[in-house]
C-alpha cells in the first residue's frame, strides 16, 4: 500500500522538488556571488559596521545576503528593505538588492505599491550613504546613483518586459491550441461524414438480405439494428462537431491520389499562382484515406500560402510516395506579389497537428536564399501518434532561457559595481587636519595623540623652524605637515602627556 501511495504522489512531488531544487540553486549561486565580491571585489565604504577581512564577518554578511533572497517570495517588500539595509553598509551584497527588486516587480500587483516599495529600495541605500559619509554629495551620488540604477531600476525593469513577454507567449499558444482543437475537429467532422456513410451502406446490405426470406434473415436484421444503432451513436457523439461553413471539401475515394492534387494545381494556375506538380512513385489509391486526406491537406494550404504571401512567384509542389513513408513538399521562391492579406499561422499549426496523429511529422518555415518551404513526412500505413512535446520543449527552453538572464543580471550588477566602487573614493570620516587637531584635549596622553597624527615628521620640523613660536619649556615636540593646506601642526609634551599644540603656515618660498 506505501509503495502505491509513493507512486501516485510521485508526480505531485516532482514539480515541487524541481522548483526547490533550482530555488537551492539560486541561493547558492547568490552565496557564491556575494563571496566573491567581498573578498576580491573592494566593494566596500568606510563606514562599514566591521571590516570583512575577519572570516566571521564574511560569513555573516554572506548569510545576511541569502536570507533576503530566501523570503523574497513570500514577502517582498519587507526582503527588499532588508537588501536595501545590508546594501547600505556592505554594498557587496548588491546580487541580493537587484534579486529582490526583480521579485518585487513581479509579486507586488499594485502599480502604487511597487512603485513606493521600488523606490524605496533605491533610496534608503542612498540616504544612510549620504549620512554616514557626511554629506560627501559627488561620490554618494555616483556610487549609489548607479547602484540605484543597475540594482533596483535596471531589475525591475527587465521584469516588466519579460512579463510582457510571457503575456505574448501565452496568448499565442492559446491560438495554437485553439488551432490545434479545429484540426482534431476537422478530422472528427471527416470521421462523421466517412463512418456515417458506410455504416448506411451496412444497414443497406443488412435490409437487403432481411427481405431474402432466408435463415440469415435474422441475423441480418441484428446487424442492420446495430448499424442503424452506432450510426445515431456516430451522430450524436460527432455531429456537433460539424462546421457550419466547411471550407473543406468531402472526403472520398479520390481523394489525395494524383488526380485530386492534380485538380487543386489546376484550380490554383487558374487564379493565377504560377506553380508545377512532381509526383514520383505510385500512385496513392492504396493508401488509406486519412493518409490521402492529409496529402490533400497539406497540398492545399500550401497553395493557399503561396497564393496569399508569393501569388507572383514560381511554386512547386511535390508527392513522393516511397516503401517507407509517404513526402509531401511544397516550395515557393517568396518573391513579393500575394493578395497582401496577412495569415495567422494557424493553419501551417492544424496542417503540423494532423500529420502528428498520423504518426508524422511536418516542417515549415523560410528557406536560407529566400522562400518557403513545408515538408512533411508520412507513414504509409496507419500508426500510433507520436507523442506532442513541443510545449514541453518550449517551456524547458524557457527555463533554461530565463536561467542565463537570472544569472547574467546578478553577475552584471556586481560587476559594474565592483567598477565604480573600485572608481570612487569616499573621504576618511576622521580627518586629521580638519577634526582632530580641535578634538585632542591638551593633556591626552601620548599614545592617543600619535594615535591620529603618526610618528614625527622630521621634514615639518625643519620646515617650522622659521615660523614656530616659542616651544614651552622642557617639552618634547613633535611635528606633522599637510601640504593641501599649507599647515604645520606642533604637539608638544611633557612626560608623554600634551601640554601645548599649535599650528603654522609653511614658510614663504
Amino acid at each position: 500500500m506505501s509503495g502505491a501511495h509513493a507512486l501516485a504522489r510521485a508526480p505531485r512531488l516532482a514539480p515541487w522538488a524541481g522548483a526547490l531544487g533550482r530555488e537551492l540553486v539560486l541561493l547558492a549561486f547568490i552565496g557564491a556571488l556575494t563571496y566573491l565580491a567581498v573578498v576580491y571585489g573592494y566593494i566596500n565604504v568606510e563606514w562599514s559596521p566591521a571590516e570583512c577581512d575577519n572570516p566571521a564577518v564574511t560569513a555573516l554578511v554572506v548569510a545576511g545576503a541569502v536570507v533576503p533572497a530566501l523570503l523574497r517570495r513570500r514577502f517582498p517588500a519587507t526582503a527588499l528593505l532588508a537588501a536595501a539595509l545590508l546594501f547600505a553598509w556592505y554594498p557587496a551584497t548588491g546580487a541580493t538588492l537587484a534579486l529582490t527588486s526583480y521579485t518585487v516587480a513581479s509579486r507586488i500587483g499594485s502599480v502604487r505599491r511597487r512603485v513606493a516599495t521600488l523606490a524605496m529600495g533605491a533610496t534608503v541605500p542612498f540616504s544612510i550613504a549620504l549620512i554616514c559619509s557626511r554629506f560627501q554629495w559627488q561620490t554618494t551620488v555616483i556610487a549609489f546613483g548607479v547602484a540605484a540604477l543597475v540594482c533596483v531600476l535596471g531589475p525591475a525593469t527587465v521584469q516588466v518586459l519579460l512579463g510582457q513577454r510571457e503575456q505574448l507567449i501565452g496568448a499565442l499558444r492559446e491560438q495554437t491550441r485553439y488551432a490545434k482543437l479545429q484540426e482534431r475537429s476537422r478530422i472528427a467532422q471527416e470521421m462523421h461524414d466517412l463512418l456515417g456513410h458506410r455504416l448506411s451502406l451496412i444497414s443497406l446490405y443488412a435490409g437487403s438480405l432481411e427481405l431474402d426470406g432466408t435463415q440469415a434473415s435474422e441475423p441480418a436484421r441484428l446487424i442492420r439494428g446495430t448499424a442503424k444503432t452506432a450510426m445515431d451513436e456516430l451522430r450524436a457523439t460527432l455531429g456537433m462537431l460539424r462546421h457550419r461553413n466547411p471550407v473543406t471539401t468531402q472526403p472520398n475515394d479520390h481523394t489525395g491520389t494524383w488526380s485530386d492534387i492534380s485538380q487543386l494545381i489546376t484550380q490554383a494556375q487558374a487564379a493565377g499562382v504560377k506553380v508545377e506538380l512532381t509526383w514520383e512513385g505510385a500512385d496513392l489509391t492504396g493508401t488509406a484515406l486519412p493518409i490521402r486526406q492529409a496529402v490533400h491537406r497539406i497540398v492545399r494550404e500550401g497553395l493557399t500560402n503561396v497564393s496569399r504571401h508569393a501569388a507572383g512567384a514560381p511554386a512547386k509542389v511535390s508527392v513522393a510516395y516511397c516503401p517507407d513513408r509517404v513526402r509531401v513538399e511544397v516550395i515557393d521562391a517568396g518573391h513579393p506579389g500575394g493578395t497582401g492579406q496577412p495569415g495567422s499561422g494557424l493553419g501551417l499549426v492544424g496542417v503540423k497537428e494532423r500529420v502528428r496523429l498520423l504518426g508524422g511529422t511536418c516542417h515549415a518555415g523560410p528557406m536560407p536564399a529566400g522562400g518557403f518551404r513545408i515538408t512533411a513526412d508520412l507513414p504509409p500505413v496507419l500508426v500510433p501518434p507520436a507523442p506532442d512535446n513541443d510545449e514541453k520543449t518550449d517551456d524547458r527552453w524557457a527555463r533554461a532561457g530565463m536561467s542565463a538572464v537570472l544569472a547574467i543580471g546578478l553577475v552584471a550588477p556586481t560587476a559594474i559595481l565592483s567598477f565604480t566602487f573600485g572608481s570612487v573614493t569616499f573621504d576618511p570620516i576622521d580627518d586629521p587636519q580638519e577634526v582632530t587637531f580641535e578634538s585632542i584635549p591638551i593633556g591626552a596622553p601620548r599614545a592617543t595623540v600619535v594615535e591620529f597624527i603618526g610618528q614625527d615628521d622630521p621634514l615639518a620640523r625643519t620646515a617650522a623652524t622659521a615660523v614656530e613660536s616659542a616651544r614651552p619649556p622642557g617639552s618634547d615636540c613633535w611635528y606633522s605637515a599637510f601640504s593641501e593646506d599649507a599647515v604645520i601642526e606642533r604637539f608638544c609634551f611633557q612626560q608623554d602627556v600634551l601640554i601645548d599644540k599649535a599650528r603654522f603656515g609653511f614658510p614663504a618660498g
